[in-house]
């Protein structure tokens, strides 16, 4: 869902946004395309600053672009860049390239204006801002004046390179080409609309789910000092990379608590609760990440070792023994477990680019495990991994995790296998390539851990 405008003295507004593509001129470009497409901006003048080398630096080398004009008239216009901007090359020629008008004072008049001269008609310099023939924008350093920008008008609409036909700058621009504001989207391939309403991929966003996290708190009343939430997974799924990539969120550097790679089983031989710190507090936070051995087809985990971890009766470090289930008389047991001592809530960890390819004896292990949460009122969320693997445009920029429709058919495919409802399904991607943290990859681990322990609180509501 996109935010809905307003104006407020002919300057546009949006709530909860950045920026002011409605639905309605979504379609319209789409269908002036010729094909379904989704927009993300990259550049927006009144946030990021009326500098040529800004606007290079956000839009060179990303792909086609469409740019629109704000007229502090309430019209709004813009241009289609069918191939990347550059900061040299001069005049190009662009044959695909066209100019369009949305409003006219405020009324919606969609119009197309195509290329009549089909040479020379977009401008690569490093010292000009987006610069259509017939429509300007800067050059050099532009500051906002009495509520506006003032770009050139030096061939605005004239027609000479763009059929206008009847129509001139006064009739689109009325004869001035002065912004309340103006952004440059990138044109991506896809369905217009998100199969699921993606997060603002700001920092804001991911200081708002720490937050939430920081504050959380176990019911009092149950002597819960800290939920549990235990990760469960085929051997290569990610289960230990999910317990380094949180670890890495609250550190705010990549770092390593767990061992991840690949093997031939599981690297995880022991259960093992993780604390994460909070270094902003000093403490830690109210939930631990419990990491087991990894599912496998042969030297698998027992399923009465699994009953014990859930009920509370196995103690930290306790070692898995393949051919050997746990007993009461096993050192550390847990003979009258609590309830800070059980299971809270259970995180499926599954490889999203093997799921076609699952071995039958790891979904039945699966639906077994969920069975057994089902008897003890348990919840269960399905973290999907390695989305990037999944889909190329996910590897190139995670923020389309939610226009993919590889992603979502695998998502689809996790529900319909351990048959829970898709709300339960979440995409992820672990650190793994990455040297730095990057805020969209963050916001979809810390969106994930939030859902887990909104199901902790759900499990302990249930047991009040």
């Amino acid at each position: 869902k996109f935010a809905e405008l307003r104006r407020t003295d002919n300057i546009f507004e949006t709530d909860n946004m950045d920026c002011y593509l409605k639905d309605r001129d979504r379609l319209q470009l789409s269908s002036w395309l010729g094909k379904e497409c989704h927009f993300k901006l990259l550049y927006k003048i009144s946030r990021d600053g009326g500098s040529p080398q800004t606007f290079h630096y956000l839009c060179d080398n990303k792909g086609p672009t469409v740019t629109i004009f704000y007229n502090t008239d309430n019209n709004v216009y813009g241009g289609y860049l069918s191939e990347s901007w550059l900061s040299s090359g001069g005049w190009i020629t662009d044959r695909s390239s066209f100019l369009f008008q949305f409003y006219s004072n405020s009324e919606w008049k969609p119009n197309k204006i195509p290329l009549k001269i089909r040479e020379q008609n977009v401008l690569f310099y490093e010292s000009n801002g987006p610069t259509f023939e017939n429509l300007p924008s800067f050059e050099g350093n532009i500051e906002k004046t009495s509520n506006r920008f003032e770009m050139s008008t030096k061939g605005l609409f004239s027609g000479s390179y763009y059929n206008t036909g009847l129509k001139n700058a006064q009739s689109i621009a009325n004869g001035h080409n002065n912004l309340t504001d103006l952004e440059v989207y990138l044109v991506k391939d896809g369905p217009a609309e998100p199969w699921r309403e993606p997060p603002i991929w700001k920092s804001e966003t991911l200081d708002s789910l720490k937050e939430f996290i920081r504050s959380f708190q176990p019911k009092e009343e149950l002597n819960v000092p800290e939920v549990n939430i235990l990760l469960v997974g085929q051997v290569g799924a990610g289960k230990s990379s999910v317990v380094n990539t949180i670890n890495s969120i609250w550190k705010g550097e990549i770092s390593t608590r767990s061992w991840a790679g690949s093997s031939e089983h599981s690297l995880t031989t022991s259960f093992t609760k993780f604390r994460i710190s909070d270094p902003s507090t000093g403490t830690h936070l109210k939930f631990r990440l419990c990491d087991m051995r990894g599912l496998e087809e042969t030297m698998d985990v027992k399923l009465e070792d699994i009953a014990f971890l859930l009920d509370g009766n196995l103690p930290n470090k306790y070692k898995f023994n393949p051919v050997a289930r746990a007993t009461k008389d096993t050192p550390g047991f847990i003979k009258d477990p609590t309830m800070k001592d059980m299971i809270h809530t259970v995180v499926f960890v599954i490889d999203g680019s093997n799921v076609e390819v699952m071995p039958d004896g790891i979904i039945k292990k699966l639906k077994d495990i969920k069975d057994m949460l089902i008897d003890r009122d348990v919840p269960v969320l399905v973290l999907v991994t390695k989305i990037d693997k999944v889909c190329n445009d996910v590897d190139k920029d995670v923020e389309e995790v939610y226009f993919s429709n590889a992603v979502k058919k695998t998502v689809d495919k996790v529900s319909d296998v351990i048959a829970i409802p898709r709300s339960h399904v979440l995409p992820v991607k672990n650190y793994e390539k990455e040297r730095t943290l990057q805020n969209n990859i963050s916001i979809l681990a810390m969106e994930a851990l939030k859902q887990a322990l909104l199901f902790c609180q759900d499990f302990l509501e249930n047991q009040s």
